[in-house]
């Protein structure tokens, strides 16, 4: 009989394979924790290790509700390899001609270390030269929003279909095997550019935009289709507002900013959700 192969996430990096044994050992030693992802087949997701039975001394798995929020996605991305591809788009922005080699390298690699809570694994297809036009208009809307004041504001729509046409795009580049139809969005523009709106109108309210910007996610992920895997966003407002604090906080500091960064787009990442749409339409049909 074949030993089974175990694959944990350690220190943000995917490590293994190890076997039963080996695994213990980390256990034993403290380097797998009741916290710590793991996955192994047949298993479709990655998992906490306390989460599975007989695994860790003492640790109890959590319930499992049917339709519930499912899986989290998982970035194991290094902080400086982070770092350095997020300057280097900012700086091929600013620059203009190179954004679009820049930007489809970055989603390319951000794609290629996430992890999805089922035993696939997504990558990114997209090529610089499909929507080129697009990230250049970008990089110069931006360059047009340095006018003055209420430029940034005057230009959202022009930012919004920017934007709106990137999701597009991104999704429909989104590949994993077993795939049966491309990602598509299914959001309007109008839509979209109304959420962008009151994101804008909610900063008067100082903190009023976490909860618009959480809303406004959980929206998105409703028109994500093509999948039979559910996409959400679980974050609240407040969750959403403190760390956003911080991070910005700590930016001004300027050394922490590499891994205040990896801190933060961990976290996020991870408030993006994963559960199966025949599971969830079950459980709302009962409920009815």
């Amino acid at each position: 009989m074949t030993e089974r192969l175990w694959y944990a996430a350690l220190d943000g990096k995917q490590t293994g394979p190890f076997t039963d044994a080996q695994l213990r050992d980390l256990i034993a030693r403290g380097q797998v924790t009741a916290d710590t992802l793991i996955w192994s087949t047949p298993m479709t997701a990655w998992t906490k290790a306390g989460a599975i039975p007989g695994l860790m001394p003492g640790a109890h798995p959590p319930a499992m509700q049917a339709g519930g929020p499912g899986g989290a996605l998982y970035f194991d991305g290094g902080t400086w390899a982070l770092f350095g591809r997020t300057l280097l788009v900012a700086i091929c922005q600013f620059l203009v001609i190179p954004s679009p080699w820049a930007n489809t390298s970055y989603y390319r690699w951000f794609v290629e270390h996430i992890r999805l809570p089922i035993a696939k694994q997504a990558v990114f297809t997209g090529q610089p030269l499909d929507i080129w036009y697009i990230f250049i208009l970008s990089a110069l809307v931006g360059y047009a929003g340095l006018a003055y004041s209420f430029a940034p504001l005057l230009l959202l729509p022009f930012t919004v279909l920017f934007y709106f046409l990137i999701l597009r795009w991104v999704l429909a580049n989104l590949a994993w095997d077993g795939r049966a139809e491309p990602l598509k969005f299914s959001g309007s523009y109008w839509g979209l550019l109304g959420w962008f709106a009151l994101l804008w109108v909610s900063f008067i309210t100082i903190i009023g935009w976490a909860w618009v910007m959480t809303a406004m996610n959980r929206w998105i992920c409703r028109h994500v289709e093509g999948s039979s895997q559910e996409l959400s966003f679980v974050a609240g407002g407040w969750s959403v507002l403190w760390r956003t604090f911080l991070f910005a906080l700590a930016c001004g500091f300027l050394i922490p900013i590499p891994w205040v960064l990896r801190w933060y787009v961990g976290w996020f990442i991870a408030q993006f959700h994963l559960s199966d749409r025949a599971a969830a339409a079950m459980v709302v049909h009962q409920a009815a």
